[in-house]
């Protein structure tokens, strides 16, 4: 696993201001989302001092609510809808992109970059609002800077990264990592994570990101939430590579995109059309950030395409072409051997390969890749064996070996080197006919035996999508989209424990809607469901990042507020008032207006169980009613009323 990076060299990196770093509004955004009781009127009006993010905000708002919502115009709206983590997430890419448009390293590629970041950006929230794995807002963040740390090396080192990108030009074989470790003591991927960590952006966000270039060294379960991110990652960066690619590549770009989408639980049609959605948002972006963009490829003939190459289910093109022919490399130094050894393999249905001497056999069988391997046995021969036994490709090959005698020694040598089958020269066309029919029985028991495992494979990929959705389906409430009563308890009982054996603060709020039940009995149940939705939205975007928001039922909801103390809860707590306050609900007809009752309680010693914290944030909530609806109210144990 690689290293993280040296973070006294990083804090030399940054305290130099050599860095991409925010700017501006954005820079005051981001310092303003950091304090615990910032107000979304106060980030509204820096925001407004922005008019190009203003737009930018309101476009990302936009792309998360339903295509037959009322569409979002206002920031204030954008911002209950967004969440203060993603807010200023966005202000930190968009600040980036406006900065560092243009650079230094000659071979830097930055209309390209951006243009890619924002297709991973677009992908991301596509993708997450199917699979969810992480919230759609964070997503396209989490995109947009995934490569940030290339844009960084090239901000720093100029030159020397110009240099490194024509290396690797001009030869594709070599590791870009590699490279950049050699020249600069660091890569773009830890600088990238160490950069984002430093951001503020969570840790369970950083790693996938991270690791989502190598997937394979994460290490991650394969149902984690982590692993699913950093599939999200994988896909959304080759939705990007298709989109820039020359439309010759599409097909054979899109054919292990299918694959990696079925495993997430996304069919053909479904992926297509997110595809196509993703083509028309990145037009739409790239006008408003005046990034480049192409004509988006035709993802339905594509993918059709595609599907005629793999099949329906997703697998490789040569699986899905049926049986490809095997292919054999023979190492012999008589003709009449060679001559022999072509025309039964043929016979057999295997297309030969020749090479002379060991260093040419083991440098074609690079390139063909053999299923089988004849070859004198002798001092180059037994090279050739023992190079091929020590190459992963190497290790499934069938090797026949041919002597010139049945000397006992020689067979046991040979056998130990690693070979599979033996022929005795003179070479006898009935004797190679039977040692290939076996080669080819046994070869082919092989290849089924990996497809069954590759089966396996795809089966417990797919039950660990379905039982991860089935534990949010039965985590999550359906209306809404929060976490229900049981996550609630959960999270309560867990954050609980964590308060109590590190002496922690922790309160928390029961959200309770004014008279809401007149709105359903006046408007009927549809127009509740919306107001409820809307109210969820709301309440979630006026929180902290840290702050968990459920709904335990009806118009109720219980808000969890970690290493929060009663005074800063109390701050929280209007906040949201104010936010259900300012957000009408919009019906098509008359604006319905509601309220919050918020009932506030801090976790003390005197209370043994959850359950007495819920039950005093109940009945700060009863208070709140009696002193007359929309407001807050605070009954402490030992500490008197609020």
């Amino acid at each position: 696993m690689p290293q993280p990076i040296d973070m006294k060299r990083y804090a030399q990196l940054k305290a130099a201001g050599d860095l991409p770093s925010p700017r501006g509004v954005a820079l005051a955004i981001i310092r303003l989302t950091q304090a615990p009781d910032v107000s979304l009127a106060e980030l509204g009006r820096v925001i407004k001092g922005d008019p190009a993010f203003v737009g930018r905000l309101i476009k990302a708002a936009n792309g998360l609510i339903a295509e037959n919502r009322r569409a979002i115009v206002s920031v204030q709206e954008a911002l209950m809808v967004l969440g203060l983590p993603a807010v200023r997430t966005l202000a930190l890419g968009f600040s980036l992109l406006s900065t560092y448009r243009k650079g230094t390293c000659q071979g830097f590629d930055y209309p390209r970059f951006w243009s890619s970041a924002l297709l991973m950006a677009i992908s991301m929230q596509a993708l997450t609002q199917r699979v969810r794995v992480v919230a759609p807002d964070e997503a396209f963040s989490l995109g947009l800077l995934a490569r940030v740390g290339e844009l960084s090396l090239a901000t720093l080192y100029p030159e020397a990264f110009s240099r490194l990108l024509a290396e690797l030009k001009r030869d594709p074989a070599l590791q870009q990592v590699v490279l950049e470790d050699q020249a600069f003591a660091m890569n773009h991927r830890e600088l990238g994570a160490a950069m984002l960590a430093d951001w503020g952006v969570p840790d369970a966000l950083v790693q996938p990101v991270r690791f989502h270039e190598q997937p394979e060294l994460a290490g991650y379960a394969e149902d984690s939430r982590e692993a699913g991110i950093v599939q999200c990652l994988v896909l959304a960066r080759a939705v990007a590579q298709l989109c820039l690619a020359p439309d010759s590549e599409h097909v054979r770009l899109m054919a292990p995109m299918l694959r990696l989408a079925g495993r997430l639980g996304l069919g053909r049609g479904e992926f297509v059309s997110l595809c196509e959605r993703v083509g028309r948002d990145w037009a739409e972006w790239g006008k408003l950030l005046q990034i480049r963009t192409e004509d988006a490829p035709r993802f339905a003939e594509v993918g059709s395409a595609a599907v005629d190459a793999v099949g329906e289910a997703p697998k490789v093109a040569a699986e899905a072409a049926g049986p490809q022919p095997m292919r054999a490399l023979v190492v012999a130094g008589a003709r009449e051997d060679r001559e022999l050894l072509r025309g039964e393999l043929e016979a057999a249905g295997i297309v030969p390969f020749t090479a002379a001497g060991a260093d040419a056999a083991l440098e074609a069988a690079l390139d063909v890749q053999p299923q089988l391997l004849v070859a004198d046995w002798s001092e180059e021969g037994e090279r050739v064996v023992r190079g091929l036994r020590d190459m992963r490709l190497g290790r499934g090959v069938y090797v026949i070996c041919m002597l010139g005698s049945d000397d006992e020694a020689r067979l046991l040598a040979a056998s130990g080197a690693g070979v599979d089958d033996f022929l005795v020269r003179p070479l006898r066309r009935a004797a190679l006919t039977v040692r290939l029919r076996a080669c080819v029985r046994t070869l082919v028991l092989q290849q089924e035996l990996e497809h069954e495992r590759e089966e396996l494979r795809n089966f417990a990929a797919e039950l660990s999508i379905s039982n991860r959705r089935l534990q949010e389906a039965a985590l999550t409430d359906p209306l809404t989209g929060l976490p229900n009563r049981r996550r609630a308890i959960e999270a309560m009982e867990a954050e609980w424990a964590t308060a109590t054996r590190h002496g922690r603060a922790f309160s928390v709020m029961i959200v309770d809607l004014d008279g809401f039940k007149t709105i359903n009995d006046t408007h009927g149940h549809d127009v509740g469901d919306m107001a409820l939705r809307q109210a969820a939205a709301t309440l979630r975007g006026a929180l902290r990042a840290q702050d968990l928001i459920c709904r335990t039922g009806g118009d109720e909801f219980l808000v969890l507020c970690p290493d929060t103390d009663l005074k800063a809860a109390m701050l929280v707590a209007e906040r949201l008032r104010v936010a259900v306050q300012a957000s009408p609900v919009e019906t098509g007809g008359p604006q319905i207006f509601l309220t919050a009752s918020v009932g506030v309680a801090m976790r003390v010693p005197a209370m043994g169980s959850v359950d007495a914290l819920i039950k005093c944030a109940d009945d700060s909530v009863y208070r709140a009613k009696q002193r007359g609806r929309n407001c807050i109210a605070a009954l402490q144990l030992q500490s008197g009323a609020g």
